[in-house]
């Protein structure tokens, strides 16, 4: 009798794509937000939360484990200063 296993779907959440970046940091360590926004992006192009989402979970995760964290997720243009 041939019965085939199934094999279940891993779906990953946002805290879980979140810890699995982190966890190549040490504590002491900084976190770039853009690195880590392309690093989650990279390992489930199909998640749908926001930047801002993620970069909450980032930082919380981030601070739990006495890491820095740099907000360089920001395109140039949103960096630079408005002029009226």
């Amino acid at each position: 009798m041939n019965v085939a296993a199934e094999v279940p779907v891993i779906d990953l959440t946002a805290q879980d794509l979140v810890s699995s970046a982190l966890s190549k940091f040490r504590a002491g360590d900084t976190v770039s937000t853009r690195a880590m926004l392309d690093a989650i992006r990279q390992a489930d192009p199909a998640c749908e939360d926001s930047d801002d989402h993620l970069i909450e979970l980032i930082v919380m995760a981030a601070i739990g484990k006495t890491m820095g964290v740099v907000f360089d997720h920001r395109s140039d243009d949103e960096r630079r200063p408005r002029t009226a």
